[in-house]
């Protein structure tokens, strides 16, 4: 097993199929198929199920994909670094962040950098808090931001911003609605929350408010993709309590932002990267512009 397979591995679970998976990798499916078949032959276990039109991995293959994102990040990091010392600043840095508040201050900041240092390319991932920190712990991007708060032992972390969480509501044409609202007034309507994760507080911060005002609400549904959440609203299923940044992904006539009457709903926002990691020059030239 060496770097490439791990490669070629990853691209096929990626694209969900192997045709795909060739043509993103520019080579002929049935060597690629063959990269497969020597692979689980080589690790005695079957990695992909083949019996559907899209590919299902089998629980061995999830455990591969997962180590080799941490592997094949690590050593496509470890190539970067030695370049470094005889090309200079080039090559390309990996970021992650939320979806909303990565918006507000990620493009700026590429856009400026891209003008310091036009040889350095980026990758741009997305997830929530949890997921952010296990790209960061796979190696899979060296700085991301997230919410907080995290562990202070595991990371290090400049503060950006604290941000309100606000109530999203679907918009009754030819009715003046409030700019605020009370968490007992919001809870007649079913609500829509954010999914609680592995060591993420907001979940809970919500629900100690909601007990705060004596509210025992009704969940239609709690998910981690904030545009889920969006939709549902759009569609008159609910209301949202998310942060505002993530409020204004969706630029809708049918939504109705309100800020939360009465209580202290807000997150900080902070950039974060490995405690103990040693960045690349690309990554530390990037911290200096927050």
């Amino acid at each position: 097993m060496d770097i490439r397979q791990l490669k070629y591995f990853m691209a096929i679970v990626e694209e969900g199929q192997i045709s795909r998976a060739a043509r993103r990798l520019h080579m002929a499916q049935p060597p690629l198929s063959l990269q497969l078949k020597m692979l689980e032959d080589e690790l005695g276990a079957r990695l992909i199920e083949r019996n559907t039109k899209s590919l299902r991995l089998t629980e061995a293959g999830h455990a591969l994909y997962q180590r080799a994102e941490q592997i094949v990040g690590l050593v496509d990091t470890t190539a970067r670094e030695i370049r470094e010392f005889d090309q200079g600043l080039r090559g390309t840095l990996a970021i992650g962040s939320p979806p909303g508040i990565g918006h507000l201050y990620i493009p700026p900041r590429i856009a400026e950098f891209h003008v310091a240092y036009p040889e350095v390319n980026f990758q741009w991932r997305e997830g929530n808090t949890y997921r952010i920190l296990e790209l960061l712990d796979k190696r899979v991007i060296e700085v991301g931001i997230v919410r907080l708060p995290i562990d202070d032992n595991s990371y290090e972390q400049i503060p950006l911003l604290t941000e309100p969480w606000v109530a999203v509501t679907r918009r009754i044409k030819g009715k003046r609605q409030p700019k605020a609202i009370a968490l007992p007034d919001l809870a007649r309507q079913p609500l829509l929350l954010m999914q609680r994760q592995q060591g993420i507080f907001c979940h809970d911060m919500v629900w100690d408010e909601l007990r705060a005002a004596d509210v025992e609400p009704t969940v239609f549904c709690e998910s981690d993709n904030v545009m889920a959440l969006l939709n549902l609203v759009e569609l008159g299923l609910g209301a949202a309590i998310i942060p505002r940044s993530a409020a204004l992904l969706k630029p809708s006539d049918d939504l109705h932002i309100m800020d939360i009457a009465g209580c202290r709903l807000e997150s900080a926002v902070a950039i974060t990267w490995l405690r103990g990691q040693r960045l690349s020059a690309a990554a530390r030239q990037f911290l200096e512009m927050f």
